[in-house]
């Protein structure tokens, strides 16, 4: 729900919200929730989400493709929760993985660059151990993120 349109004054929705803030909620992107709300999972797609979660953990640096992963709308949904909560994340469009390996993989991408210098895509990905369909993607994700950045052929750790 938008209230910014409906309020009298255009700064009067962040003094609405700052407050909000001070007491019992907290924004988070552009949500507002109380300090307590916990998303649950409705019993339906519990099963659902255990299969995903055993999917993902099964090859966490090599996940199989979204359309593999959450073929129906019912898993699409369970997926969906994963990614809203940060338990899984969504590299692309094609490829979603569990946000500890994404964190795994960049410190393995780290320490390779750190040690050895620029590398290639092939270097990386026989360093993290995952086929091109997934580093591709990761690098590039990588690349937006400024943790590396991209020169012709190799990647280098991008400066702080």
């Amino acid at each position: 729900m938008n209230l910014e349109p409906d309020l009298p004054f255009a700064d009067l929705f962040e003094l609405l919200v700052a407050d909000l803030c001070r007491s019992e909620f907290v924004q988070v992107g552009n949500t507002i929730r109380r300090v307590t709300h916990r998303r649950a999972l409705p019993p339906a797609l519990q099963a659902a989400v255990a299969k995903l979660r055993t999917t993902l953990a099964a090859k966490p640096f090599d996940p199989p493709s979204r359309k593999q992963l959450a073929p129906d709308s019912f898993s699409q949904q369970a997926l969906r929760f994963l990614i809203e909560t940060g338990e899984a994340v969504e590299i692309n469009a094609e490829v979603v993985m569990v946000a500890e390996s994404l964190r795994s993989m960049t410190e393995l991408i780290r320490q390779y660059i750190r040690n050895n210098g620029p590398a290639t895509v092939s270097d990386l990905r026989q360093t993290v151990g995952c086929s091109r369909r997934i580093i591709v993607p990761l690098l590039e994700r990588l690349d937006r993120d400024g943790v590396t950045t991209r020169n012709g052929d190799v990647r280098t750790l991008r400066a702080k």
